[in-house]
């Protein structure tokens, strides 16, 4: 929990970190880049849901379920920029996933993330035999929407600055496929991806803990570019 709290808001650090790392001489002495978008599908494990308001005690859900509509507006979707040195990649990912609670509660009119629980990581990838192995950590960008005795969150319309809050910590694990096109310049990924993360999302008069486990599937179109001049010489 200390950590948590150590992290929540300090998402720009994470990118600091990235863009300290490409600058550096040796990722520069050999340029390869990936950029890949995904669509995708998912499912979320039930875990607890506590609901903190002023004045009211706490609400809490043993097994919140939700469900995603990942193919509805507004989509999954998934995309994420790679350098590669070798094997090895660093990268920058953005996931946006959704969540609608389904299980009843008489003082929770409803409750939603849906523009959304979005995941921002730098991951770290490894290229194996026949599959790419990754693991990352970032925070969540959460865009919530709710009614909780009959209180309505102040949400604004999907893509308003305001109504965005970067609250929390996420970590994800993946195993991907990739499948060379057009002499490897394009590529088709499919992959399988397990991230976990705990955020709080604002309500009127306070907060709700949200904890979640999502395993998705995905698969998307992707781009190498500015090839390793140095290794064709060679």
């Amino acid at each position: 929990m200390q950590l948590f709290f150590i992290l929540k808001g300090r998402w720009i650090w994470f990118l600091f970190l990235f863009f300290v790392l490409i600058s550096a001489e040796k990722l520069f002495s050999q340029r390869t880049w990936s950029f890949v978008l995904h669509g995708g599908i998912t499912a979320n494990m039930p875990l607890p849901l506590t609901i903190k308001q002023r004045a009211y005690p706490d609400i809490y859900i043993k097994q919140a379920k939700y469900y995603s509509e990942p193919l509805k507006s507004p989509y999954y979707w998934d995309w994420r920029f790679a350098k590669w040195i070798g094997r090895h990649a660093i990268e920058f990912e953005a996931i946006h996933h959704k969540l609608y609670l389904k299980t009843k509660h008489p003082d929770i009119q409803r409750f939603g993330i849906s523009h959304g629980f979005n995941m921002l990581t730098i991951n770290y990838a490894r290229k194996l035999r026949y599959f790419i192995f990754r693991n990352g950590v970032g925070s969540v960008l959460l865009h919530p929407e709710s009614t909780i005795r009959n209180k309505v969150y102040p949400e604004g319309p999907g893509f308003d600055i305001k109504g965005y809050r970067l609250r929390g910590l996420v970590f994800h694990t993946a195993l991907s496929k990739q499948i060379p096109i057009l002499r490897k310049r394009l590529f088709i990924n499919t992959e399988l991806k397990a991230s976990f993360a705990k955020a709080n999302a604002p309500i009127v008069d306070g907060i709700a803990k949200v904890n979640a486990i999502v395993f998705q599937g995905i698969f998307g179109l992707g781009v190498n570019f500015a090839g390793d001049s140095k290794r064709k010489a060679k």
